[in-house]
């Protein structure tokens, strides 16, 4: 989902932890939000292509334009 998506659930109260995670298809971090049915929803671009970010502190940082007050790192 765009962040744009994600921020709309995350006003409407629907997610409920952001995620920075190693992205298993190439070098870098991807977001994933949690959504209060236990589903994770992906950072994604328009095309719905997975937003990979090469600098952990970017990722990061886009977790939170989404609305979050903390983000949990996993490695």
């Amino acid at each position: 989902m765009t962040a744009e998506q994600l921020r709309a659930l995350y006003r409407q109260q629907l997610l409920i932890e952001a995620v920075v995670e190693p992205s298993l298809d190439s070098e870098g971090w991807v977001v994933e939000c949690r959504h209060t049915s236990g589903g994770l929803m992906a950072l994604t671009n328009a095309e719905g292509i997975e937003q990979c970010f090469t600098d952990i502190d970017q990722a990061t940082l886009n977790a939170l334009e989404i609305g979050f007050q903390q983000v949990r790192i996993a490695d």
